[in-house]
């Protein structure tokens, strides 16, 4: 047993020092093309929930901390902002939808065309392990305009390195390109190096 924890330590250290990460993330961002992100200044939180209650307050700390380095400041409680943040730690598609009960002001089905997540049952199936979904809604419409998504594929809790990069990556290049021009500080939050730029509209 020895010989064997010694070739995992190995096996890590190797890991680390190669820059190769220890933990994989499917990453996906989706969002609605027409809509023009370069109008919002301000936003608010509508809900978060994770499975650990510890991981909520440190859920919020990262998406803050990357949201308002680009720009954008957060309203007063009683104030509603330009657009809504929601975050929620699910396992099943079945969660997911439970999330946004008591929630009606908010349409989180996705309505734009092209990949990404759906209220229909093929897609959410996509919703497993620790999954972290990050919405962005229209705080005027209610309507869902941005969609950040983060599985580990596993069964494992989400830890605190593990939320950072999911945030990180997932806001790499918001406000989205169709949104007009990004805000004149966005560059306070460097994007991360495994993400992948979005796409330009069609």
């Amino acid at each position: 047993m020895a010989w064997l924890a010694k070739s995992f330590g190995i096996a890590a250290l190797a890991a680390l020092l190669s820059g190769a990460p220890l933990f994989a993330q499917d990453i996906n961002v989706d969002y609605d093309h027409t809509f023009q992100f370069n109008k919002m200044k301000s936003y608010s939180w509508g809900k978060i929930q994770t499975t650990d209650p510890m991981l909520e307050p440190r859920v919020t700390g990262s998406i803050n901390h990357v949201i308002q380095g680009y720009g954008f400041m957060e309203s007063d409680k009683n104030k509603k902002g330009d657009f809504i943040v929601t975050a929620v730690e699910a396992s099943t598609p079945g969660q997911y939808v439970a999330f946004y009960r008591g929630l009606p002001n908010l349409d989180w089905h996705r309505g734009w065309a092209g990949g990404g997540f759906s209220d229909s049952a093929t897609t959410l199936r996509q919703i497993h392990g620790g999954t972290l979904i990050v919405d962005i809604y229209d705080g005027a419409s209610g309507k869902l305009i941005w969609r950040g998504t983060a599985a580990e594929g596993s069964q494992e809790k989400l830890s605190q390195a593990k939320v950072d990069k999911a945030v990180s990556t997932m806001f790499a290049s918001y406000p989205p390109k169709s949104g007009g021009p990004v805000p004149p500080n966005q560059l306070e939050v460097p994007p991360s190096p495994s993400s992948t730029p979005l796409t330009s509209p069609n």
